[in-house]
């Protein structure tokens, strides 16, 4: 009897939050589906400017609600479809970008976490059991900052970065972090993008738990789908 495998996409950016997606989270969704994955993380960017001037729980709350429209479409339409949709974040912080896992909506009542340090957000993480994984590392000649991280992005599947990316680097530098996490994402904006990275495991990733526990078992296969060049379209 055929093994049931489970692929689930750890990075992805909705158009309803993250200005820079053309993809609302309910098409994301349904495209997903079509594609065989039982679970995603929506990974929207953090916008500072939302919640910058925020003081009242008013304010907050109406943050929030800015920061969450993504995820709160794909997450109703993955109810409606049978596809577990999973929160999770992408921050920028000194150049580079972290993804949090672990997360939830509490995470954004808390601005000082756009104004941290690397280490000082790696504390942060670990204070409060979040993993952080540091997303592209070596995008466009970035510099990361390994011992402040659990892991290691060593697959960015982005279609308009796939080969500014140095997926090669970030598979080098997890080799000599063996202790640190590896996975992979499609960090998808585009419906070019989808399905082109995510992880391949036989246990289903219905949380973030069941996601760390599954990258620190090795039991998991890396999805790393190459965009042809002539299809990128670099903005």
């Amino acid at each position: 009897m055929e093994k049931q495998i489970f692929k689930t996409e750890t990075h992805l950016h909705c158009g309803e939050t993250s200005g820079c997606s053309l993809v609302t989270g309910d098409e994301f969704v349904r495209r997903y589906k079509e594609e065989g994955f039982s679970t995603i993380f929506v990974s929207d960017h953090y916008n500072r400017k939302w919640f910058r001037d925020c003081e009242t729980r008013e304010e907050y709350d109406i943050a929030v609600e800015k920061q969450l429209r993504g995820y709160r479409t794909a997450k109703a339409e993955g109810d409606r479809i049978g596809l577990t949709v999973l929160l999770s974040c992408e921050l920028n912080i000194d150049g580079n970008d972290y993804l949090f896992y672990g997360i939830d909506e509490s995470f954004f009542y808390d601005k000082s976490i756009g104004e941290m340090t690397p280490h000082q957000l790696f504390d942060y993480c670990n204070e409060r059991g979040y993993t952080l994984i540091a997303a592209h590392p070596y995008r466009e000649d970035r510099q990361p900052v390994p011992e402040a991280v659990h892991g290691i992005e060593i697959v960015n599947g982005g279609h308009n970065h796939y080969y500014h990316n140095n997926n090669d680097k970030a598979l080098a530098l997890a080799a000599i972090l063996p202790n640190h996490l590896r996975t992979s994402g499609s960090d998808a904006h585009f419906v070019e993008d989808i399905a082109h990275g995510g992880i391949i495991s036989e246990e289903p990733v219905n949380s973030a738990d069941d996601y760390i526990r599954i990258l620190r078992s090795g039991k998991y296969d890396i999805i790393d789908i190459p965009t042809a060049k002539e299809d990128i379209n670099y903005y």
